[in-house]
């Protein structure tokens, strides 16, 4: 049997690694190619790094190549230290008597360096935007969102509460620079997009608890001037007519794309630092919308240096904004102190940012949201939002961005608390007798005023985070605390 075995291997192209060559620098997603055809039937190969087992697979064939991608910033990999090398190892498994066994390998060694040649002066470095009319930065946001909810009763016990997903969502984001001042300062348009390819986009807005199909005439742009550390200078919604729609009805609604871009540190850094930052989130008031000079709220946060890392090719600075907030009765201490999951109101954002310094933009941008609350039963909604914001949103399905009804409750009735931030991309409020400006506006692309961002503020205005953290409903015996988990990503598209 092993003979038979061995002249069948024997006529396969020979096994090794083509891809990358001994001795190479690398970083990022390293691409590991070998031939077509020294993979035999029912063969894999074990992906081995300094002796340890990475993965076992079957490589997708890729032209002549067997591909194989090592992301070693999604798997944690350390660089290789200064003088030494790490070695890079493919074995070829092949199964024979219903067992597996080795048949060949091959090994390179590499030098892995996502965090290697990017210089840094002992003066730290000065991190600005730098804005070029006509510059078009088109950005894919992802968003995902878990909800956790638990009664009162089984908190108290040591219970683990049940977790609801939903499916990711998707939108494409324009940032548009349409000026640039004498003193770095730029003029941008920001606007959402349909799908790549496509003339819609599919999304689930703040007043619903479903998708909505919505074409490029409802998507109407935010003008917003802005430092070259990120810093609001003033920001505007313009008026427009409305514009016929591809069903040929004339179209009554607006979907505004609120999302800021993050704030520099205003002094040079190093890793290592840290400095009191702002986090950033779009703010409109639909009351004032012909006197609003501003479209963003900006919160306290602790920013931070957290190293410089390539990224998409770029060489980058990491950085990281935090904010913590939150609020403990002496019952919520008490269950703190038995281990529960649940002991009082918090709200927790970490953004982390790849900023460019060869191309002075954000390469991507990973905002990881974490809210805590208690609903009392009988309100029917998740209560206000832990950054304030408008009144008034539905409760929606366990783990819908639009909110949560409580067990027992109508899902689909409205809360009497403002909807939670950050829970979808974008909000289509209707217009309502606001005056209607001159066609073509600041010329953008049909639709006319409308909504913020869902929980991005509204009517009312945002309040500061952990200030909306209300209860809805008549107390009762029991109450159900909910958890939200929102992960939302930004990359810049290529």
């Amino acid at each position: 049997m092993l003979s038979g075995l061995a002249s069948v291997l024997m006529a396969q192209a020979p096994f090794t690694i083509v891809r990358p060559a001994d001795g190479s620098r690398v970083r990022e997603k390293v691409h590991i190619l070998i031939p077509k055809g020294s993979i035999p039937t029912g063969g894999y190969v074990g992906v081995f790094l300094n002796g340890h087992l990475i993965e076992a697979v079957v490589p997708p064939l890729v032209g002549k190549y067997y591909e194989y991608v090592l992301d070693t910033k999604g798997r944690g990999i350390a660089d290789t230290p200064a003088g030494k090398t790490d070695k890079l190892e493919l074995v070829l498994y092949a199964d024979s008597d219903d067992k597996s066994r080795i048949v060949d390998r091959s090994s390179v060694d590499v030098k892995i360096g996502n965090e290697a040649n990017i210089a840094v002066p002992n003066s730290g470095l000065k991190l600005r935007y730098k804005f070029v009319p006509g510059q078009d930065m088109v950005y894919n946001l992802t968003q995902f969102v878990q909800v956790q909810p638990m009664s009162e009763e089984d908190n108290a016990n040591g219970g683990k509460a049940a977790t609801f997903e939903t499916e990711g969502e998707r939108i494409r984001l324009l940032y548009s620079v349409t000026n640039a001042y004498g003193n770095g300062d730029g003029l941008l348009r920001m606007q959402a997009l349909p799908e790549k390819g496509k003339d819609y986009a599919d999304l689930t807005a703040a007043s619903e608890t479903t998708q909505k199909r919505y074409y490029d005439t409802d998507m109407a742009p935010l003008y917003m001037r802005v430092t070259t550390t990120g810093h609001e200078v003033f920001g505007a919604l313009p008026a427009y007519v409305a514009f016929e729609s591809p069903t040929g009805s004339v179209n009554t609604v607006a979907l505004f794309a609120a999302f800021p871009l993050p704030t520099l540190p205003t002094k040079p850094v190093r890793p290592g630092d840290s400095w009191q930052s702002r986090f950033q989130r779009g703010a409109l008031d639909l009351n004032n919308w012909t006197d609003m000079k501003s479209v963003v709220k900006q919160f306290p946060a602790r920013g931070e240096f957290v190293n410089v890392e390539w990224e998409g090719g770029h060489p980058c600075a990491k950085i990281r904004n935090v904010i913590q907030e939150g609020t403990m009765s002496l019952d919520d201490k008490k269950l703190a102190a038995k281990g529960a999951q649940f002991a009082g109101d918090k709200v927790g954002i970490t953004e982390t940012i790849w900023f460019a310094m060869d191309t002075h933009q954000i390469l991507k941008i990973q905002r990881d949201m974490k809210i805590d609350q208690k609903v009392e039963n009988g309100g029917g909604g998740f209560g206000g939002s832990p950054f304030g914001g408008g009144g008034g949103g539905p409760a929606g399905v366990p783990g819908r961005p639009g909110g949560f009804g409580p067990p027992g409750g109508d899902p689909t009735a409205n809360g009497g608390g403002g909807r939670g931030d950050f829970h979808a991309p974008v909000s289509d409020i209707r217009q309502q007798g606001i005056p209607r400006g001159p066609k073509g506006g600041f010329g953008g692309k049909g639709g006319f005023q409308g909504g913020p961002p869902s929980g991005f503020g509204g009517p009312g205005g945002p309040g500061f985070p952990g200030s909306g953290m209300g209860r809805q409903g008549a107390p009762t015996s029991q109450a159900t605390f909910v958890r939200i988990h929102i992960l939302q990503t930004f990359t810049l598209e290529k």
